[in-house]
């Protein structure tokens, strides 16, 4: 998710029908700029080197989207693909969420995440905390520095405890539930959803994070 204003003007983009690196190409109607929708970067046309800034988003099922935020507003359009349901990740070995700083680039594995659902890590100096809901197929990364203090957590019962105050924690939201902290939330960080191949040809110096390196 992008915001789409650049230079104190609005762009309103497309899909171009483009393929860059086996990927969905953008088009920006008002300067025909070509846009690579991974990096939000324009690779052609008069915005060229301009790149997009990024916002926290969520990719999940419509039903835990619901539960979560009841009040919402939401964008119909036409379907493009009756297929796109939650079984559209049942390869879990397919896919990664990932965080980028300039040139840097970190991945966490959907397959590890099944069985790491909560991992404690650290991006560009920054304590994240990297989630995973199986049953909506959600992977979410938040910052894990709350008021000053660092906390670190564990997965529990289809939801996470910080070991610092014992409180429990959403793990589809990043709210807490109940507990000391109760009524706060994680500041969602800026994580993107990817199939592991894509990824890799635009990150090729990624690192990845895997269970045997953090035991």
């Amino acid at each position: 998710m992008y915001v789409r204003t650049l230079q104190d003007r609005d762009l309103t983009f497309a899909v171009s029908g483009k393929l860059w690196n086996r990927s969905l190409v953008m088009v920006d109607s008002e300067t025909k700029s070509l846009w690579s929708h991974l990096l939000g970067e324009a690779k052609q046309g008069e915005l060229e080197g301009q790149v997009l800034e990024s916002l926290p988003s969520h990719m999940t099922d419509w039903k835990t989207w619901r539960e979560a935020h009841p009040d919402t507003s939401v964008l119909m359009l036409d379907p493009t693909h009756d297929a796109y349901r939650r079984d559209f990740y049942h390869d879990l070995d397919r896919f990664i969420v990932g965080m980028t700083a300039g040139e840097r680039a970190r991945a966490w594995k959907f397959d590890d995440l099944r069985r790491h659902p909560v991992v404690n890590d650290q991006f560009d100096e920054t304590p994240v905390v990297v989630v995973f809901d199986f049953p909506s197929r959600t992977a979410l990364i938040f910052k894990r520095t709350l008021d000053g203090a660092e906390l670190t957590f564990e997965h529990r019962h289809d939801h996470m405890i910080d070991a610092q105050t014992l409180t429990q924690w959403d793990l589809k939201t990043g709210r807490a539930i109940a507990g000391e902290r109760k009524g706060t939330s994680l500041e969602q960080a800026i994580g993107v959803i990817s199939f592991g191949g894509t990824w890799a040809t635009f990150y090729p110096s990624s690192e990845y994070w895997s269970p045997e390196a953090a035991q």
